[in-house]
């Protein structure tokens, strides 16, 4: 099979960046675009390239392609026996255990590749790298590089989302948002700081409460065509599955530790899982239900309708449980995504062409998302009032037709009712006047966070200072125009000690 000219594209610009000597890259491409095609070139290429996958399904979904495509190949994983070759796969909690934490030996390699690479961050991952040579080749392969700035030196971004549709490689996405929890219910959702945006102690409350309109919009939304819904939680998952089936609606749930189906529980294997997957293309079920294990690399690119029955916590969560749904596939024309979790406002719309930078982390996009709102550099959303399609301007809805100025957003309260909220969802701040009193106290604060050895300091972010000075100053956000502020909008979001560049 030929590939795409975007992967030919990103192939070569790996190349050229290994020519001047880079050994640290990371290869990034929205969701759908093919990486895992652009990866086994790479394990034609005769050099010993060893691939980490952190999840069963991604390992088991890698060798089997491979398998198809005659590359030969050795696993490193629990359940299987060890075996040397060029080409290695291996699961990388299997190699921690063993080689990091154990006394076995990892045998050399000269490219190791990280699959989904944003995973790969932790300690225990990182120290993989450890058990190779300096001279190894290190290339990660991930849809979102963020938080990645301290492991890779250099990135390769190949395609924007725009791109790969206009090539038919994705289709677009219609956003429905029906509903939305109350975050005086739910609590605040620390945006960028996790998978989740709702608490645990909130989330079968939730579902049992926000049940009934996912069932009515489905209805509505799907038509029948094959659906994931993601879920805040395992348990939660799980429920779901159960209520839609006694419902008349086939669904299943797969995670961690099993697969719920037709009433019975079944252990979680490749097999199993294939068979959930060809029962969902097939139409005998119509909704599969998850928490995360569907978020990342698996390759359903049938599912043409998405329910996010939950708020996901980081762009990262959301890019990639979206990006299932977008893969282009025969008869497919479009995929629609049902959102009630106020996800398409928090992190934008799937449809949208990403900014990346390896020194990019989830606060920084959200947080630097949130101020371009606020500040009406980047216009919200819009959700009409009679469909709940969501758009980014107009008088007219494209989805229904329907005329209106306002936009209409259905807040869900804790008794379950729904409460209408129409305007704007960020508000603008107000602004005190720049007066000398104002800017001394700024510059006075701003030297003694730099110059302070306090651990509290060394964190302490622009933007944790400007809110300390609109505390102080009754309300009011300081000026833009003093002295010792950042110049580039996302040093706002980075500790103090650390940017060096400012306005004076």
């Amino acid at each position: 099979m030929e590939l795409w000219p975007h992967q030919q594209r990103g192939l070569d610009l790996l190349t050229q960046v290994r020519s001047v000597g880079h050994r640290s890259i990371c290869l990034t491409a929205p969701t759908g675009a093919g990486k895992t095609r652009m990866m086994m070139e790479l394990l034609k290429s005769g050099q010993r390239v060893h691939v980490f996958t952190d999840r069963r399904l991604l390992h088991e979904q890698l060798c089997r392609n491979l398998t198809g495509a005659g590359i030969a190949h050795g696993i490193i994983a629990s359940g299987h026996e060890p075996s040397v070759a060029d080409v290695q796969v291996c699961m990388a909690q299997s190699v921690v255990s063993w080689c990091v934490e154990g006394n076995r030996s990892q045998p050399s390699a000269d490219v190791i590749i990280f699959d989904e690479a944003h995973k790969m961050v932790a300690d225990g991952f990182q120290a993989i790298r450890q058990l190779y040579s300096r001279d190894v080749v290190d290339i990660g392969f991930t849809a979102t590089p963020l938080g990645l700035g301290g492991t890779y030196d250099v990135m390769v971004d190949v395609a924007s989302v725009s791109e790969l549709r206009a090539a038919g490689v994705l289709v677009g996405a219609y956003h429905y948002a029906p509903d939305e929890p109350d975050l005086k219910w739910i609590g605040a959702v620390d945006i960028g700081g996790g998978e989740c945006g709702i608490k645990k102690t909130k989330r079968q409350v939730f579902v049992q409460r926000v049940f009934g309109r996912v069932i009515d919009h489905y209805k509505r939304l799907a038509g029948g065509r094959p659906t994931v819904l993601f879920a805040p939680g395992q348990a939660e998952s799980v429920w779901f599955a159960q209520k839609l089936t006694a419902n008349d609606i086939p669904a299943a749930h797969i995670g961690a530790d099993g697969i719920w189906v037709d009433g019975e529980q079944y252990e979680r294997t490749e097999d199993n899982a294939n068979w959930i997957r060809d029962r969902l293309e097939n139409g005998h079920l119509k909704v599969v239900c998850n928490r995360f294990v569907l978020r990342e690399g698996i390759d359903w690119p049938f599912v043409s309708h998405l329910i996010l029955a939950t708020t996901f916590g980081s762009l990262t969560s959301y890019l990639q449980a979206g990006g299932r749904g977008l893969r282009a596939y025969p008869n497919k024309d479009m995929l629609t995504v049902q959102d009630h979790g106020g996800n398409w406002w928090r992190h934008g719309s799937l449809n949208a062409d990403r900014e990346w930078n390896l020194e990019y982390t989830d606060r920084i996009v959200s947080q630097v998302r949130e101020r371009r709102l606020r500040e009406e550099v980047e216009r919200e959303p819009i959700v009409c009032p009679k469909c709940n399609g969501c758009r980014l301007a107009g008088p007219s809805c494209p989805h229904c037709g329907y005329q209106h100025e306002k936009s209409t957003r259905y807040v869900m309260q804790a008794n379950g009712t729904l409460k209408p909220q129409e305007g704007k969802i960020y508000k603008p701040r107000v602004t005190s006047t720049h007066t000398a009193t104002i800017e001394d106290k700024w510059v006075q604060f701003i030297r003694g966070v730099r110059r302070s050895q306090k651990e509290s300091c060394k964190v302490l972010t622009f933007a944790q200072a400007e809110a300390w000075m609109c505390r102080q100053n009754r309300g009011k956000w300081p000026p833009r125009t003093l002295p010792m502020m950042p110049i580039h909008e996302t040093d706002w979001f980075r500790p103090i000690q650390q940017v060096q560049e400012l306005t004076q």
